[in-house]
């Protein structure tokens, strides 16, 4: 076990390069749950990842911009991954890259989609429902990808609902949109990849997830 920790080590420092590196390791503890955490810093928006590995990191930056309640919500939301088991982890992963490449393809074939619909379509009046068509393959192409982050996700956010209450929960929601000043492509990237918050808080209330 102890080669083995070495090698997970190693391998999740390696995974942090493209985080900028891990910079410290110790535990964490929130709610009578402790891991050890890789931590990183960068001025990135992301304040945790759970790796391949089964390993967590997070940011530093995240206890400088906000409170302790919001680091401990990053801290179970990550755990939170762990729920799943090993086989479960790797059948993410394996329909996660999967279904990754194909909404990568989709949406580099849009435009390419869009041209040749726009060339066979028979006459003006039906380029409108050739262009549907094509965008409706992007589509297609993006919705399986979409549909394993929001279960992936959804489960870590009720494991952290079930830690910190449903009131806790929606106080640092608003304490991270409050101090965030994501652009663009970060809130794009959000809306892909993690379900709504009234979905999330909508499931843990049929599941008696959280008290009130």
């Amino acid at each position: 076990m102890a080669v083995f920790g070495k090698i997970q080590s190693g391998l999740t420092r390696l995974y942090a390069k493209n985080r900028g590196g891990v910079t410290d390791t110790g535990e964490y503890s929130a709610s009578g749950i402790s891991r050890t955490v890789y931590w990183f810093h960068d001025e990135s928006k992301r304040m945790g990842d759970y790796s391949p590995l089964g390993t967590l990191l997070m940011n530093e930056q995240a206890k400088e911009d906000f409170s302790e309640d919001v680091v401990d919500y990053v801290f179970l939301h990550e755990v939170g991954h762990d729920q799943m088991g090993f086989i479960g982890r790797a059948l993410f992963w394996t329909f996660y890259l999967t279904f990754g490449l194909l909404f990568l393809a989709g949406i580099m074939a849009l435009p390419r989609t869009l041209v040749v619909a726009f060339q066979f379509a028979p006459s003006t009046v039906m380029l409108p429902a050739y262009l549907i068509i094509g965008i409706g393959i992007t589509i297609a192409a993006i919705l399986p990808f979409v549909a394993v982050c929001w279960i992936d996700e959804t489960l870590a956010e009720l494991f952290a609902i079930s830690k910190i209450g449903r009131s806790q929960y929606r106080s640092v929601l608003d304490e991270i949109k409050e101090e965030s000043d994501a652009g663009l492509l970060h809130n794009i990237r959000l809306r892909i990849q993690y379900p709504p918050e009234p979905l999330i808080l909508w499931i843990a209330r049929k599941r008696g997830i959280g008290g009130q």
